[in-house]
């Protein structure tokens, strides 16, 4: 089997993507170089002393993990056309509420892409009709510089502020179910976001 067989495979087969997707993905991601970050020697030696190792595996892992994860928001990502038809508006109001950070968009090259958990889907058509009650405000909450991984992940994790019954509820169940925006602004300011 050739190398890019192989990958074609493992990238469908592991993260359900195309390798085209993956290329996408990569050139979203801003450069990162582990080499630039070097700890001191007590605290390399501390580190190692309570079998903290390092392990350039685990980083490479990592990186593929979050690429393939954006690759994933990329690739089933609506176009400014598509929002445009679902939310019935014009391509100028679209690019106002992109910049007004109301909608959640993630660059694209020379355009943009909206992910859609953002979208409610119409349960007798199947098709995206609207943005998710309350999320044009927690996006505008959310530090401006988050990665597209994060601010999925905080949308589909349980916060303790989205507590209902005894349940822990992600932001965007709370918000479908009906639950107060001002209660995942509250989830929004309580995160650490930086040491995530």
């Amino acid at each position: 089997m050739t190398t890019s067989n192989e990958l074609d495979r493992l990238l469908h087969d592991r993260f359900d993507i195309s390798r085209e997707d993956f290329v996408a993905a990569l050139k979203a991601l801003p450069s990162v170089h582990p080499w630039a970050t070097t700890l001191s020697e007590d605290e390399a030696r501390l580190l190692d002393d309570n079998d903290f190792r390092e392990d350039p595996q685990a980083y490479i892992a990592a990186g593929v993990q979050i690429t393939a994860h954006v690759g994933r928001l990329a690739s089933t990502a609506y176009t400014p056309e598509q929002v445009k038809t679902i939310l019935g508006i014009s391509d100028s109001r679209i690019r106002q509420k992109r910049l007004a950070r109301e909608l959640w968009a993630i660059p694209d090259g020379q355009s943009w892409l909206f992910p859609v958990p953002q979208f409610e889907t119409d349960p007798k058509t199947g098709q995206p009709c609207r943005q998710v009650r309350g999320l044009s405000e927690v996006f505008k909450a959310l530090p401006t510089d988050l990665h597209p991984v994060t601010v999925d992940g905080f949308l589909h994790t349980p916060q303790p502020e989205l507590n209902r019954d005894g349940h822990e509820q992600t932001p965007l169940d709370w918000l479908r179910d009906g639950g107060d925006v001002d209660a995942v602004l509250a989830a929004v300011l309580a995160a650490d976001w930086y040491s995530r």
